[in-house]
């Protein structure tokens, strides 16, 4: 991972496989503390919009000033690895990602939309 770029957190391994310059949380709060600004950092959590603890998360990293990732409503897969599976090419995911960053106010309104818990 480069700290000179945006830096992606997925949740999962396997997930990070396929985001560039990305890192696996692994489960846990990875918090990148003065490595990079927290502008420069985007969360890529699972598409659970009924799991509470996944929710909260995603409302922490929010109100710390770092980018997430609230998948689009036509996305029903769990994760990123499930979207790579379906058939979804590297360029697609990227083009996702991209679209569907949020941070701050509009990642606050995006999220109370998004989640179902």
């Amino acid at each position: 991972v480069s700290f000179q770029r945006p830096v992606f957190i997925t949740e999962g391994p396997l997930d990070s496989l396929f985001v560039d310059n990305c890192l696996a949380a692994a489960g846990a709060d990875l918090i990148l503390k003065n490595k990079i600004s927290n502008e420069q950092v985007t969360y890529i959590f699972d598409n659970e919009p009924r799991n509470k603890e996944i929710v909260n998360r995603m409302y922490k990293v929010i109100e710390q000033n770092y980018n997430v990732v609230i998948w689009p409503d036509d996305i029903q897969l769990k994760d990123v690895n499930d979207i790579i599976k379906s058939g979804v090419s590297i360029n697609q995911l990227k083009e996702i990602i991209s679209s569907n960053t949020y941070s701050k106010l509009s990642a606050m309104t995006k999220l109370n939309y998004w989640k179902k818990v």
